[in-house]
């Protein structure tokens, strides 16, 4: 994930378990961003409460140096 002053970028990078890659780039507006973030909120918060918290700590996140998205980094 990323942002710029015009966008946010988020990268999604899957691998099948026969090697196949894909990666998809998604841009959206500041805006837009916020209202993603309310709504996977949302969403996380009810997933709890019909299924218990949910463990992360296989995940790690890292942060990009700066907020340029071009050297944003991602889950893994």
């Amino acid at each position: 994930m990323g942002h710029t002053k015009e966008a946010f970028i988020l990268v999604f990078r899957f691998e099948s378990p026969d090697g196949y890659k894909e990666t998809v780039y998604v841009c959206i507006s500041p805006a837009g961003a916020v209202v993603l973030n309310e709504t996977l909120g949302k969403e996380i918060a009810e997933y709890a409460k019909k299924h218990g918290n949910i463990v992360v700590d296989a995940w790690k996140t890292q942060k990009p140096n700066n907020n340029d998205a071009k050297d944003a980094k991602y889950l893994s």
